[in-house]
């Protein structure tokens, strides 16, 4: 029984693991064809490329999992149901939970390797591909971190604090400095919005420094041209989903003791504190799919099936967490939602099969 139960395991892990490389090469392709328009600009080289897309599949694999664990589960099991294996294998005794069972010990191993490298691994790569990228395509962004981006500005240096997924900047300081390196002026405003030309800031305080004091002054809105263009910003600006869980709950901390809203990073903690119960719900939809078309339906389907699944999974998860943040649901419901409901649905397939 435990040669098995050891077969089928190595059957499903090895079409996960072949599923998983066929997903990676492809995005691998897909994510240096995207980079070719940009080869050429400045110190920006095919080696610097092809580094910045090596560094990027990390964190891709860690995405892709899911959906190769449900279409590995689907192929190595069709596989046995189309060879007659799986006949064979009930036939013998083996009950469907003892298959169930066969498949989520193989895929544990798996699945505590990608947490691994999503945890430890692809965090520190992203990053350290997107400040390679933009120190070869711009020299004048001097350091981009967890905590704001800083750049310079002839002599003023800029910090944002923060950037909205649609482009706002949160948090934004202009420290404006003389020939001899002393601070002339200090700008601070709330927002900041691209109008197509410009920044447009909102709720700025201007202070200018001097020998005799500081004098302040308050703008409601402030027209401000920098070298921060919304493509650069979109590329440089740190993403909730790229961050580690320990580096989430550092920045969520941050955001709440100043003051900032923090829904978007709290819904990518809970997302990432989920993704193990997310790859087993895909494990456990795929196997009612394989025991109830044994006797129709061939790999090619079972395949396309799979993906359909996990295209469906991805949109509806993306709609639920950004749902969830428009109308104030709590941010745990908003990514257990997608998890909930595949785990649902396969209940629901395990009966009918029964």
């Amino acid at each position: 029984m435990k040669i098995m139960e050891q077969y089928i395991g190595q059957i499903v892990m090895m079409s996960s693991l072949a599923v998983m490389a066929v997903l990676l090469i492809l995005f691998g392709l897909m994510g240096f064809a995207n980079e070719m328009g940009t080869i050429g600009r400045a110190d920006y080289t095919y080696l610097a490329a092809i580094t910045y897309t090596a560094l990027r599949l990390p964190f891709q694999l860690y995405q892709l999992f899911p959906l190769s664990a449900l279409l590995g589960t689907m192929l190595g099991l069709g596989m046995l149901a189309n060879s007659s294996e799986l006949i064979v294998i009930r036939a013998a005794g083996v009950s469907i939970p003892r298959i169930v069972y066969s498949v989520m010990k193989s895929m544990s191993l798996l699945i505590l390797i990608v947490i691994f490298i999503g945890e430890v691994i692809a965090p520190p790569a992203q990053q350290y591909a997107v400040h390679t990228r933009i120190k070869a395509l711009e020299s004048k962004i001097s350091l981009n971190t967890d905590y704001g981006l800083w750049a310079r500005d002839g002599d003023t240096y800029i910090h944002v604090q923060r950037v909205e997924n649609d482009g706002q900047l949160i948090g934004i300081k202009l420290y404006r400095f003389d020939e001899q390196y002393k601070m002339q002026s200090l700008l601070q405003a709330e927002t900041g919005v691209f109008d197509g030309t410009q920044w447009v800031l909102h709720n700025a305080q201007q202070s200018y420094i001097s020998d005799t004091g500081v004098l302040t002054r308050k703008i409601p809105e402030l027209k401000w041209s920098s070298l921060l263009a919304p493509d650069l910003i979109n590329v440089v600006s740190v993403k909730p989903e790229t961050l580690s869980s320990y580096k989430l709950l550092g920045y969520i901390d941050y955001l709440k003791v100043n003051g900032l809203e923090s829904a978007q990073y709290e819904l990518a903690l809970w997302n990432r504190l989920f993704m193990p119960f997310t790859i087993i719900a895909m494990v456990l939809i795929a196997v009612p799919f394989v025991f109830g078309s044994q006797r129709h339906g061939g790999i090619g389907q079972k395949i396309v099936l799979g993906f359909l699944i996990g295209m469906a999974f991805f949109i509806i998860d993306r709609l639920a967490g950004q749902v969830g943040l428009v109308y104030n649901l709590p941010v745990s419901f908003a990514a257990a939602l997608p998890t909930i409901l595949v785990l649902t649905g396969a209940g629901w397939l395990f009966k009918r099969i029964r």
